[in-house]
């Protein structure tokens, strides 16, 4: 949904947040000489690779709140490339260092729910960022707040926006990390929402490796010649695929391609009509948001609201002069 659609109380809702959140952080930047050795220390586990550009979008939004708030250190860390086994080792491992909060992807409930839960226990707060415990709240994750997008509105939202552009004949979804939550839920959100408009739309499972992945998915659309919208579900991703498809002329022409997320090359791809939008879940926010949170909770003992949205937000040609200097500066 994009800001011109948001009602007017919501966006007073979300003024008045942001302006009590600046509010506080301006308050605490000035006693910034008054505490000089961190009180807390907050580590901030994702499972995604954290050299791929989102992820430092992600990590610049936690070291600015981190730079505002003297008292908070937070370490932020997560496997090179995505893998989910390293991922759950560093949840453990941030956890039995002690720490002050825990800012954790949930991209897997089943196996984390053990651990943090523990955590939790022990006093240890946990903020669920960027992928939620999708279970109802009696048996998810006990976490104070999910600070993200919704998943399955994403997936929604990308099919909606794709048929007011075009008419599919066909669709398909590519899946780079299968079994992920919420992964699954964007590309259910897509496929669900084409399929009830009569749109014939599949899944293919791309791997995390964008470079085997571009040629699965030029080789799923050339063996399936209806298919003439495709989702990829990862930037850095979409933008291999893109140069792969560029290649492949046919395919190009036949081809369009909505994606989520942002880049300098995707928005050139967008104003160059090589891909008609991108969805953005501000994952600055989900960094930053989460930091600020969680220092309010341990150290007044705020309760935060309870869900966070942070997206989607449609990206087309008409708002990226606004966003490109923000994409360059990593905040958007």
């Amino acid at each position: 949904m994009s800001w011109r659609k948001i009602s007017w109380g919501k966006r007073v809702m979300v003024g008045v947040i942001v302006t009590l959140l600046l509010g506080v952080l301006v308050g605490v930047s000035i006693q910034a000489n008054a505490n000089e050795d961190p009180e807390y220390t907050f580590y901030m586990i994702v499972h995604g690779g954290i050299r791929d550009p989102f992820w430092k979008v992600v990590e610049k939004g936690a070291k600015d709140a981190d730079a505002l708030l003297p008292e908070v250190e937070v370490i932020y860390t997560g496997p090179a490339e995505y893998d989910f086994e390293k991922f759950m080792s560093l949840v453990e491992t941030s956890i039995a260092a002690g720490a002050d909060g825990l800012l954790v992807t949930i991209t897997n409930y089943a196996p984390l729910d053990e651990p943090l839960r523990i955590a939790i226990e022990s006093g240890i707060p946990v903020i669920a960022i960027n992928a939620k415990d999708p279970r109802p709240e009696d048996k998810r994750i006990p976490y104070l707040t999910y600070i993200g997008e919704d998943h399955y509105l994403v997936g929604e939202t990308m099919a909606k926006r794709s048929m007011a552009v075009f008419k599919p004949k066909g669709a398909v979804f590519a899946n780079h990390h299968p079994g992920a939550f919420h992964i699954e839920e964007r590309g259910a959100g897509f496929i669900d929402t084409l399929k009830k408009a009569g749109i014939p739309t599949g899944s293919v499972n791309v791997t995390a490796d964008p470079v085997k992945g571009a040629d699965v998915l030029i080789d799923y659309l050339k063996s399936h010649p209806d298919c003439d919208l495709v989702y990829p579900a990862a930037t850095a991703w979409c933008e291999t695929f893109m140069v792969r498809l560029l290649e492949e002329k046919e395919l190009a022409n036949r081809v369009k391609v909505c994606m989520i997320d942002m880049s300098p090359k995707v928005l050139d791809y967008i104003m160059e009509d090589k891909i008609m939008f991108t969805l953005d879940q501000q994952q600055y926010l989900q960094g930053y948001l989460s930091v600020v949170l969680m220092y309010l909770h341990v150290k007044s003992g705020f309760t935060p609201p309870f869900k966070v949205p942070t997206g989607p937000a449609i990206i087309d040609k008409s708002v990226i002069p606004t966003l490109g200097s923000l994409v360059e500066k990593g905040i958007r």
